[in-house]
């Protein structure tokens, strides 16, 4: 089960295949001997939870407001997404929950829808040209910043989108996560692509528009591990995202008007 190496005791990969079996026993037995109800008062559950900085903004920050106010112990551990290890990280029990789209969850994940975004453009509000009913040819010519948070690349679904007309945009910049983008943006001559729900909060300091082409709205989801919906404190948090994601359906993305 153990192999000894110069950095000390090191499990075999057995042993690691074990991990997930495991602790889905001591959860079932921790399950079994503790009572039915859960209860969010006396509660002190920690849990993990795969987000990017845009699931943080849009979705967790809520949540978690709202959890904290029916159970002020349960705490939050949020770490990134690491879309080729989720699955590993869901049977290991690394991690309860991923915030994510349907595409990046596991096969083997069970999911709840949360809410819808679109994408629309955002730029500075002293940009020289970008403004609302701007061209696709001018669109196609500005510098845009790109945001990537699993590649690290310069393609993202506006190049797809492009590519099916025979076009192509510049993508100058390409950052990590979305919350670097009102900084990039500021007094810059620099346009980029993004969730709705993301930029809503710098309105004040960006132009937000629709982009010259039609981009597919998408989906973001909750996904967890088979193992993890037995548990009662699993169950309570889950109703809680369902009642999050009712109130942000009460409160639909609206048409961009100018």
């Amino acid at each position: 089960m153990f192999v000894r190496t110069r950095q000390g005791i090191r499990p075999t990969p057995q042993a690691l295949q074990l991990i997930g079996p495991i602790k889905t026993v001591l959860q079932d037995i921790d399950t079994i001997l503790s009572v039915a109800e859960f209860r969010p008062d006396t509660a002190e559950n920690i849990f993990t939870i795969a987000a990017t900085d845009y699931a943080q903004m849009t979705f967790l920050a809520p949540l978690m407001q709202q959890v904290h106010l029916a159970a002020s112990n349960i705490r939050f551990s949020i770490v990134s997404t690491d879309i080729p290890r989720m699955s590993g990280q869901f049977d290991r029990q690394e991690i309860d929950f991923a915030i994510t789209v349907p595409e990046m969850a596991p096969q083997n994940a069970q999911i709840m829808n949360l809410f819808e975004d679109r994408y629309v453009c955002a730029a500075s509000l002293r940009h020289s040209t970008a403004k609302q009913g701007i061209s696709l040819d001018t669109f196609c010519e500005l510098d845009h910043v790109l945001v990537t948070p699993s590649s690290g690349g310069f393609h993202g679904p506006t190049d797809d989108a492009l590519a099916k007309l025979g076009r192509r945009r510049h993508v100058s910049v390409s950052v990590p996560n979305f919350l670097s983008l009102p900084g990039i943006l500021a007094d810059s001559e620099f346009i980029t692509v993004a969730p709705e729900r993301i930029l809503r909060p710098f309105s004040e300091s960006l132009r937000i528009f629709p982009t010259p082409l039609p981009l597919p709205a998408f989906r973001v989801i909750g996904a967890w591990h088979e193992l993890s919906a037995r548990s009662p404190a699993h169950t309570w948090l889950r109703d809680r995202m369902a009642e999050l994601s009712t109130r942000m359906d009460e409160h639909p993305l609206k048409d961009l008007t100018f």
